[in-house]
């Protein structure tokens, strides 16, 4: 039986993008896309009436989170051009924005490879959002870890290539590293002790859905948190 993708259906799903990773190629979802909507309907956190705040929207998830939730879903973004293909997309700045989130407004936040990018004090601005979240909210993220590295930062002036060399990426100021979870998110939410999704989902699915060995074990660049509201450990910011 072919893999297929569980957001669009597709059975293309072909290695793609500088990983080479198996991407859809029915609705551009890469394996950490495909993890987030497991988890997603694995805990019923989408339904009509339920509000959701979606930054950096993927063009897999968006329109399918906007048919089931309306005008109850907000995509944003700093850069809201870059996400001309998602209607309604609106400006976002975690920095200057997160702080004035209204409190216990959301049920669910998403985000996916976006801190890395963020030029302010990151531990506020996840508390920030998760202060956002009503008392039965998730944020359901994909926060991105480097195999056998410690975590690195850097808020002043890069060059491109500087960010690039040190970070991976032009516009990154930071690396999350594997080696020291308990020191850095650890310190901000209850984690597993074990990241497996095969205890979460079973290896028969995420076989049919193509999740690569590479995202299902440790803490990686492919790893999908459900954060519930009282997993926040810092309780001023609740």
């Amino acid at each position: 039986m072919l893999p297929e993708c569980n957001i669009c259906g597709s059975t293309d799903i072909r290695p793609g993008g500088a990983r080479g990773l198996p991407v859809c190629h029915g609705c551009s979802a890469h394996p950490v896309t495909r993890v987030m909507w497991l988890t997603l309907i694995a805990r019923n956190l989408l339904a009509p009436g339920k509000r959701v705040l979606h930054i950096a929207p993927e063009r897999a998830l968006a329109p399918r989170l906007r048919a089931i939730l309306g005008d109850n879903y907000e995509p944003v973004d700093i850069d809201p051009a870059a996400y001309a293909h998602v209607p309604g997309v609106r400006k976002m700045d975690l920095c200057a924005d997160a702080p004035k989130l209204p409190s216990k407004a959301y049920d669910l936040i998403l985000h996916s490879h976006v801190m890395e990018h963020v030029q302010c004090n990151v531990t506020a601005v996840l508390a920030h959002l998760h202060r956002a979240l009503r008392e039965d909210g998730f944020q359901v993220c994909c926060i991105p870890f480097r195999r056998e590295q410690h975590s690195a930062e850097d808020l002043g002036p890069l060059s491109a290539e500087e960010a690039e060399r040190r970070f991976g990426q032009d516009d990154h100021v930071r690396t999350f590293g594997a080696l020291d979870v308990p020191q850095t998110l650890g310190m901000i939410f209850a984690l597993p002790d074990r990241y497996d999704l095969a205890d979460q989902f079973g290896p028969d699915l995420l076989d049919r859905h193509a999740i690569p060995d590479i995202a299902r074990t440790g803490w990686t660049a492919h790893s999908v948190l459900a954060l519930g509201k009282s997993d926040l450990l810092l309780d001023s910011a609740r």
